[in-house]
């Protein structure tokens, strides 16, 4: 039976530009990259916090396109905050696209919603109490 999550894979079009945003803007460490010429695939693994994100780039990848709301597949990428509204607003200030700006939930919590460079969605958490 696994024991823990190894790592979590994420198809982008732009491998360079998706490590940036992730280490520059939302704190992740790069740990390795790799790239296979042979198959026009560069591997990037990323690190937060013991959590690993494995980036693919496949050569002439298009950017995703989310799914309809009742389609069963990837939602988001959820990342706890310190503070939310000051992420949210470096996120904004980068370029980024905010979706959902920041508010309180009913889970004792205030959220928002950005998304990464293939539209993919990231949500920040931040625990009220």
């Amino acid at each position: 039976m696994p024991s823990k999550i190894h790592h979590i894979a994420v198809e982008v079009a732009d491998a360079a530009q998706s490590t940036q945003f992730y280490c520059e803007l939302l704190g992740f460490t790069k740990t390795a990259e790799y790239h296979f010429e042979d198959r026009g695939r560069r591997i990037v693994f990323l690190n937060l916090d013991g959590v690993c994100l494995e980036l693919l780039e496949d050569e002439g990848v298009e950017a995703f396109v989310e799914a309809p709301p009742k389609q069963a597949g990837y939602k988001h990428l959820c990342l706890l905050s310190d503070d939310v509204d000051a992420e949210c607003a470096k996120l904004k200030a980068a370029g980024a696209t905010v979706t959902t700006e920041p508010f309180d939930t009913a889970l004792n919590s205030r959220i928002c919603f950005v998304q990464d460079p293939d539209g993919l969605t990231v949500e920040l958490w931040q625990e009220l109490g």
